[in-house]
């Protein structure tokens, strides 16, 4: 994810004995990941090298930036697998960074939900270059009662919240002000968009306390009274409610919530290897997901990873709705923006524009 932020909030109850997928080792195996922060645990790295032979060696990144960069630069020389946010996959695909999939070593992928089985962002022609894995989407919370009736974005920019609310410091930010004004496109904007947008972004400023920059400020913000919502994420929206404060409400918005999903792609010429494509199989199958959720809190692609969870647990992701395939086909799910810079340009003049 963009902003890995890993907060253990979520409780697990495994089948005692899950049985392993890969049923052939490979002795003195390496396999070299480029990937988040979580996402080579040994919770679920340790039985996947017992079992195969395959030693993980990961190499952690900040942004999908470093990711894109270094994929493209280092190859399969010194990378096997990355693990990009849908926001830069394609950026990967067309750089020819990365190759397509041969899907019949991965028997996983039925049991997926719908949205992750071909999504848009990893598919090219009839190919399929990445394996989902973690998922998630953004919120808009607001204490309960704080604008009676709030089920749009446009809530935020309510005059009862002056002072009182959390933006995310991330682009995310610049596409709810661009649907609050109606964008309907909100990743290819044309100039008229982006300053419409920027102007919304700037006359939500009186309502904005702080830009946060992860979960946990934001955790930290709601709880101490200091704010009564925000846009946000599940992983901020469970912390809060886990420690008590029942009364965060996820408001269900008229305009579409943005999502972003993390997948497993191979660096071109590493499907060669034999670790990998054990390694993409152990980590779409439903026991090593449900495993990666108690570790990172997020939900995961396999849809039968759900039944391995507790009661607790699945009432929860049943809450928040990351377990129903038709809100998952309703999400604006990220996409490769070609004007980054030009976004980031005016994202950044809206942060430091003064109040209205």
């Amino acid at each position: 994810m963009r902003n890995p932020v890993r907060l253990n909030i979520l409780t697990i109850a495994l089948v005692a004995s899950a049985s392993f997928p890969v049923a052939e080792a490979f002795a003195d195996g390496e396999l070299n990941l480029l990937t988040w922060e979580g996402y080579a645990d040994d919770a679920f790295v340790k039985p996947f090298t017992e079992k195969t032979g395959c030693a993980v060696n990961p190499t952690y990144v900040s942004s999908n930036d470093e990711m894109v960069s270094k994929a493209i630069s280092a190859g399969s020389a010194t990378i096997d697998l990355v693990s990009p946010s849908n926001d830069a996959t394609l950026v990967l695909i067309d750089a020819g960074a990365v190759e397509a999939l041969d899907i019949s070593k991965l028997p996983h992928l039925k049991d997926y939900y719908p949205a992750f089985q071909k999504p848009a962002w990893l598919t090219k022609g009839d190919d399929l270059y990445g394996v989902p894995y973690g998922f998630g989407y953004i919120r808009v919370a607001l204490k309960e009662g704080a604008v009676p009736g709030a089920d749009s974005v446009k809530a935020l920019w309510d005059p009862a919240l002056k002072g009182k609310i959390a933006i995310w410091d991330n682009l995310e930010s610049l596409y709810l002000a661009a649907r609050y004004v109606g964008v309907k496109d909100v990743y290819n904007m044309t100039d008229e968009e982006l300053d419409a947008s920027m102007k919304a972004l700037i006359a939500l400023k009186p309502n904005i306390v702080k830009f946060w920059a992860s979960d946990a400020e934001f955790t930290e913000l709601y709880a101490s009274g200091g704010i009564l919502g925000g846009n946000t994420t599940e992983l901020a929206l469970s912390k809060i409610w886990g420690e008590g404060h029942g009364d965060l409400v996820d408001i269900e918005t008229k305009e579409k919530r943005g999502g972003w999903s993390d997948s497993w792609m191979v660096v071109k010429g590493a499907g060669e290897n034999p670790c990998t494509y054990a390694w993409l199989d152990w980590v779409s199958s439903a026991e090593s997901q449900a495993i990666a959720s108690k570790v990172t809190g997020y939900a995961y692609s396999n849809a039968k990873a759900f039944d391995l969870l507790d009661d607790a647990t699945k009432a929860l992701l049943t809450k928040l709705k990351t377990n129903d395939p038709k809100v998952l086909n309703e999400v604006d799910w990220w996409q490769p923006v070609a004007r980054r810079s030009k976004y980031l340009e005016v994202f950044n003049q809206a942060k430091a524009a003064s109040a209205p």
